[in-house]
């Protein structure tokens, strides 16, 4: 039984071992080049748009995974980042101390998510628009810069999409069709979140890799 016992803690050290030396590696380009070493906080989430899950989740986990994908950075989600700092205030000196050992930080809000009618603002909208909907969201972005003496924001903006729901595609129930399952990645909402992590995710590629080569 000891033999066993210690035969078990050896094995749990070794894929521990595994496990951090493959997530050292993966700093690294093929060549030794350093990636880009990035945090990326929880979106913030100020729209009151009623979903059974945390929109804010969904959407992290999405431009996370989607960065991830890209192997030229070296990313890590930051999902208990609660400081009382305003992340797109002017000062950004907490920064360095909060993110300590990152290169870069991402921050994200979500301050638009409407589900909207089409023929809203027409005079005589078709029966066609008077069904549809368009899905118009807003993502604001910052990115910085925490590698000199002083945080110097590299990227800011507003990232929207809108995304068009026609009458052929029937309502769907939020409540039953939930995050994470495969009828929710194939409705209306998931190919809309799907397209805006997208976009949001090589505004934020290109942005940090041009700011690593200077």
């Amino acid at each position: 039984m000891r033999y066993m016992s210690a035969l078990f803690a050896a094995s749990l050290f070794m894929s521990s071992c595994c496990n951090s030396c493959k997530n050292e590696m993966t700093r690294y380009h093929e060549d030794g080049r350093a990636k880009p070493a990035v945090a990326i906080a929880s979106m913030i989430d100020t729209t009151s748009f009623d979903v059974p899950w945390s929109l804010s989740e969904e959407l992290t986990t999405m431009v996370v995974k989607r960065i991830a994908d890209t192997k030229s950075i070296f990313v890590q989600s930051i999902d208990d980042f609660s400081s009382s700092k305003n992340p797109f205030a002017q000062d950004l000196s907490w920064t360095k101390h909060e993110f300590a050992g990152q290169e870069f930080v991402v921050f994200m809000e979500l301050v638009q998510h409407d589900l909207i009618p089409a023929a809203k603002g027409k005079k005589k909208p078709s029966s066609t628009q008077e069904a549809a909907n368009n899905l118009n969201m807003a993502v604001r972005l910052r990115v910085i810069d925490l590698r000199g003496h002083t945080p110097k924001i590299v990227l800011q903006e507003l990232v929207k999409e809108s995304y068009y729901i026609p009458r052929s595609l029937l309502p769907t129930d939020y409540n039953r069709t939930t995050w994470g399952s495969e009828d929710y990645r194939a409705s209306p909402m998931g190919i809309a979140h799907a397209q805006l992590a997208q976009e949001i995710s090589a505004r934020l590629n290109d942005y940090i890799l041009l700011a690593k080569s200077r």
